[in-house]
């Protein structure tokens, strides 16, 4: 096939996909945008504004009888994007809520490098993968069932799932600190080699493991009432499989026990508990990472 036929099908195929989507542009390049819907995929550009797009569906049925109307639920949020969504401006806030809970189309969002972003999703049955790619500002997730995966964001992060697993893959240039908490699900993070981090983590019924390439400094010695600045001494090992775990004291564990310590997002250190404090090229930004009944993985980015 001639390159300039290759090349027009290309262009052809680029303004399809193009028009088989959905957008509503919203002008705004600074603030914090809130997202209360079952999921998206959210990823930071060079712009001024936010531009909301979801899948063109060529088989939906036009409501004739709608026409000139706008979609309401029993919140009072109003389709007034033509996408399905409610979005409305408070000073500093844009908050998004779908209009209807069970029927809610999979939204993208092209996000200005400003914008601050808080991402909540609190409903057991609508669920949806939350991707977000590229963003450089303040990230708090705090969901019930969502998977979520983390692409190049710097931070600072607070990242929390009940029922989904993370997935992430970091840049060196991280701004602490950074959270990632699942309860059940499993934590994956791949780092660069280069990065300089104090890390934190522990599962209680987990095992944690790490790339031998990062080559953890580990504090050995850290009594569990030591935080992860608390003095300790540091060798350096290599980690290639799972990670030794640090002695748990049975009396406090069974104290916070039979105080009642417990929450959706904590962790009490149970008797099987894998945790490990230490540093990657001497320390910097804080990075703490938690699953109360699933694996942690420490790997090198590639």
């Amino acid at each position: 096939m001639k390159p300039q036929l290759i090349l027009f099908f290309a262009l052809f195929i680029l303004t399809l996909s193009a028009s088989a989507q959905k957008q509503y542009k919203l002008a705004k390049s600074s603030g914090k945008l809130n997202l209360n819907i079952s999921g998206a995929k959210v990823e930071a550009y060079d712009g001024n504004e936010i531009i909301f797009s979801i899948p063109e569906n060529r088989d939906e049925e036009v409501d004739e009888r709608a026409k000139g109307l706008k979609a309401f639920n029993s919140s009072g949020f109003k389709d007034n994007s033509g996408l399905g969504f409610d979005v409305t401006v408070k000073g500093e806030d844009i908050n998004v809520n779908p209009v209807s809970v069970a029927n809610q189309p999979k939204l993208s969002i092209k996000l200005p490098r400003n914008i601050r972003l808080s991402f909540i999703n609190n409903n057991m049955m609508y669920q949806d993968t939350v991707m977000l790619k590229n963003l450089k500002t303040e990230i708090d997730v705090s969901v019930t069932g969502n998977d979520i995966v983390l692409v190049n964001n710097v931070g600072p992060m607070n990242i929390k799932t009940l029922h989904g697993s993370v997935d992430a893959s970091f840049s060196d240039d991280l701004k602490g600190p950074i959270s990632i908490v699942s309860v059940n699900g499993h934590v994956d993070v791949a780092l660069p080699v280069a990065v300089k981090a104090n890390l934190e983590a522990m599962s209680n019924y987990g095992k944690i493991y790490a790339a031998d390439e990062l080559k953890i400094a580990v504090n050995t010695t850290v009594d569990v009432k030591t935080t992860i600045s608390g003095v300790a001494s540091v060798k350096t090992i290599n980690v290639g499989k799972s990670i030794p775990s640090l002695t748990v004291r049975k009396s406090e564990t069974n104290e916070n026990e039979a105080k009642g310590n417990t929450q959706v997002f904590g962790f009490d250190r149970g008797n099987y508990a894998e945790s490990l404090n230490g540093k990657i090229n001497g320390g910097g930004v804080d990075l703490i990472l938690k699953s109360n009944h699933d694996n942690i993985y420490i790997r090198e980015k590639k």
